[in-house]
């Protein structure tokens, strides 16, 4: 084999290679599951869930979809400031209930963490949770100082690639007010198509230069 196949060769593998390293990201799921929030003095609902179940009714069964814990909005004020009879403000309350949320991806991602946006208005019986989990890994939240809203970032690098995150959240008090969930991680790999065509259009091309070299001889 010629040195300008071999070089070919070399970087067709070299680009199937490049196609399967991890890509830094910000990883948004494809949809989650979970029972719908609860009402007290307003309802506390996902009122923009998109999948099946319905977002305006307490615990209804939500899943295939997407909604408040998803949507890019941060809550900066008190569930009492924030919220609305119409059940469409940013939390999502869930009253004497840990709430279990499985989060889907489309892709296997190598995780470094999650962020939970809780609030802590330590008003109602609103408190932020003693404890998160994902998918086996666990912390305790520590106490957050005050009564703002605050983030708890959970460290995920010692888990394994994965398309499935099941979080678990324990309350402390009555309830637990939650706005957003934001996901850090690489990509594992992108879908072997595009791989395989990078690799295909090399081997065409050495294809290509064996038969002009065997009618050049």
């Amino acid at each position: 084999m010629s040195r300008l196949a071999t070089g070919l060769v070399s970087f067709a593998a070299g680009c199937l290679a490049l196609a399967t390293v991890a890509q830094s990201a910000v990883i948004h799921p494809s949809s989650y599951n979970m029972f719908n929030g609860d009402s007290g003095t307003y309802h506390y609902w996902d009122g923009s869930y998109s999948g099946s179940g319905d977002p305006a009714v307490d615990h209804s069964a939500l899943s295939g979809g997407t909604g408040d814990l998803t949507d890019g909005v941060i809550a900066t004020q008190n569930w009492f400031d924030a919220e609305n009879s119409a059940g469409t403000g940013p939390y999502v309350g869930w009253r004497d209930y840990n709430p279990t949320i499985s989060f889907f991806f489309d892709s296997l991602v190598k995780f470094t963490s999650m962020t939970f946006h809780f609030d802590d208005s330590n008003n109602g019986g609103v408190q932020q949770p003693s404890a998160v989990s994902a998918n086996g890994i666990s912390a305790s939240v520590p106490d957050n100082p005050g009564t703002a809203p605050f983030a708890f970032t959970l460290d995920l690098t010692g888990l394994s690639p994965t398309s499935l995150l099941t979080v678990d959240i324990t309350r402390i008090d009555r309830w637990v007010f939650l706005s957003e969930v934001t996901f850090d991680g690489q990509v594992s790999a992108v879908p072997l198509p595009a791989g395989g065509l990078l690799l295909l259009g090399a081997l065409g091309s050495l294809a290509a230069l064996r038969r002009r070299s065997k009618t050049a001889a």
